[in-house]
């Protein structure tokens, strides 16, 4: 039968499993980082226990009670990602700059009648979007090996007639003449490259997009100790990427084969929502004790992706690209605890902290027509529990502030699991009050760096990509009190 008419039966038979949702997706909206103010940022986001800040909708509602004036703020900040990669001794970096809205929105504070020093004092309530996931980069990653995707191919494709391939990544190769059945036999396969045969590969990653969230909170003030408050997220998440690969012979062999590119695109887009539910405690004006949880952010996705592959095997070029597909599914995040504590030494500063628990192997992928059992197996086999620390300082030199601070996001990854992906922010900034409180302007420096390894197939058959990932975001908020 015609490879092209085996390829088309087999789309419409079988279009329900061509898809690759998997543990990668659902690690990609859960692991977030902090977002909000530039007063928030540059404090490395530790602010669960002092409160009175835009950011705390998404972190810990019950900082709203602490306000004592109405007050609304915008934030724009400009993003800058390089990625440094080394594989099997090549070195090749690329970098992409953003300028985007990290926070807006305002809150209403107000007394209530009562005129005693115990019972609840204020109310304060917010509308926020709080930016805190960006997908923005460029990545190119490339050098030789004596390997090639298609002995990973082999291996997948095995036991399955063409008709069954998928035929957005081994049914590519088979529809190019990259892969072949052994003869006699439907069910295996060869591919046209050698083993052994010297390789150079190539692989650029753009990626565009971001995660954030409309909050609606509410916190009120009892006593002046405490302060309790709940909020309502509604995430928003847009995701794009756009990937190119190729091989090419290095040195010329009897090998018919020249070159191969495979390309795939992906966009995602989606909504959810979430609640979260704080408390904060004063026992002395010096000392403020926080706790937040988090409920899991339950989103519900849709992908449009496509993919095509070319070949030039005997100087006969030959290109398949398959129709676009789609999927509707849905995601369900980890839930997370947070402590706080932070000193509050006057009107001098500040001293803050918080400890964040999160538990990646809680996530899951759910939909009504597929199980995802093998995708949710993976995510509990891969990934871990981890701890999250945020510490921060501000001196106050009025009208000027100083901040800096620092966060560390522990590895997703489980023990066994050649990956780190450790997270470290350093932060730091700059502020001005106007002596009459009527506003102020903040500047906030953000710089992040991550290290991880990245396969590009099979990592029994090929080793990792080394890529170092150094991210600074500059932050700017201008906000009015009245």
């Amino acid at each position: 039968m015609n490879r092209i008419l085996v390829t088309v039966f087999s789309v419409i038979v079988f279009s329900s499993i061509l898809f690759s949702q998997n543990e990668q997706d659902a690690l990609r909206y859960s692991r977030i980082g902090f977002g909000g103010t530039a007063r928030f940022a540059s404090m490395g986001g530790a602010f669960g226990a002092v409160g009175a800040d835009l950011s705390v909708l998404s972190y810990n509602p019950a900082g709203l009670g602490l306000y004592h004036k109405n007050e609304m703020a915008f934030t724009p900040s400009f993003y800058n990602n390089k990625i440094s990669s080394s594989y099997n001794d090549s070195a090749t970096s690329d970098s992409r700059f953003n300028l985007r809205f990290d926070n807006f929105g305002f809150v209403m504070a107000s007394k209530t009648e009562n005129k005693e020093e115990t019972g609840w004092q204020a109310v304060g309530m917010g509308i926020s979007y709080n930016r805190y996931a960006s997908f923005q980069s460029d990545m190119i990653m490339a050098g030789r090996s004596s390997t090639s995707i298609l002995d990973s191919w082999k291996k997948t494709a095995g036991g399955t007639g063409p008709q069954n391939l998928d035929q957005y990544n081994e049914g590519l190769a088979w529809n190019t003449y990259l892969l072949n059945n052994v003869i006699g036999d439907t069910t295996r396969y060869t591919d046209t490259i050698p083993d052994g045969d010297l390789l150079y590969q190539s692989k650029t990653i753009a990626t565009r997009g971001g995660m954030g969230e409309w909050i609606f909170g509410m916190g009120g003030n009892y006593s002046n100790k405490f302060y309790v408050g709940g909020s309502i997220g509604l995430p928003q998440v847009k995701y794009e990427e756009t990937d190119k690969y190729t091989e090419k012979e290095v040195v010329d062999t009897t090998s018919d084969f020249d070159y191969l590119e495979f390309n795939q695109s992906l966009t995602t887009k989606g909504r959810g929502f979430n609640f979260k539910f704080g408390i904060i405690y004063r026992p002395i004006d010096l000392i403020r004790v926080g706790f937040a949880f988090h409920s899991p952010t339950y989103l519900k996705l849709a992908d449009s992706y496509d993919a095509s592959m070319s070949s030039l095997i005997g100087n006969i070029p030959r290109t398949y690209e398959p129709s676009a597909g789609n999927f509707n599914y849905s995601i369900r995040t980890p839930m997370r605890m947070i402590g706080s504590l932070a000193f509050i030494i006057g009107k001098s500063g500040m001293i803050t902290a918080d400890y964040e628990f999160v538990d990646y192997s809680e996530a899951k992928l759910k939909s009504a027509t597929y199980g995802f059992l093998a995708a949710n197996a993976a995510i509990q086999s891969k990934y871990k529990p981890a701890s999250n620390i945020r510490v921060g300082a501000e001196v106050r030199l009025l009208p000027f502030i100083v901040r800096g601070g620092f966060a560390l996001y522990g590895s997703p990854y489980a023990d066994g699991v050649d990956n780190s992906a450790t997270r470290l922010y350093i932060t730091g900034g700059l502020g001005y009050r106007d002596p009459g409180d009527k506003f102020y302007i903040d500047l906030g420096i953000v710089t992040t760096t991550e290290k991880s390894n990245y396969y590009f197939y099979d990592q029994s058959l090929v080793n990792p990509v080394n890529n170092v990932s150094k991210v600074v975001n500059v932050v700017f908020t201008c906000g009015f009190r009245y």
